[in-house]
């Protein structure tokens, strides 16, 4: 796939800024809440994960991976990226669910 010779960095560098923010400022936010928080940073770092492994899928020829066959890399690539942004988002729902609860207990 062909990009501009910028869109590649910009897009690594904006992931990992995204990711570093919504860590910090989960944190942050969650600082009281342990449960919540630990699922947060679980739910960080499978995002991450996720996305190393869609990055690789997509800029594999201009980040000089070595593939034997391209489509089967790529098909492997994808079907990761979806298993850990599946586990991100029942993450993500976990903490949704954390939060609810603990704010139906407080009159």
């Amino acid at each position: 796939m062909s990009f501009e010779e910028e869109v590649i960095p910009l897009f690594i560098v904006g992931a990992a800024i995204v990711s570093i923010l919504e860590l910090v400022a989960g944190c942050v936010l969650l600082r009281h809440m342990h449960k919540a928080r630990n699922r947060l940073i679980a739910h960080t770092v499978s995002t991450i994960i996720a996305l190393l492994f869609l990055v690789r899928s997509i800029f594999a020829n201009w980040l000089g991976a070595e593939v034997g066959i391209a489509s089967i890399s790529n098909s492997v690539n994808i079907g990761l990226f979806g298993i850990f942004w599946a586990i991100s988002v029942f993450l993500l729902l976990s903490i949704i669910d954390i939060l609810t609860c603990s704010s139906r207990k407080e009159p």
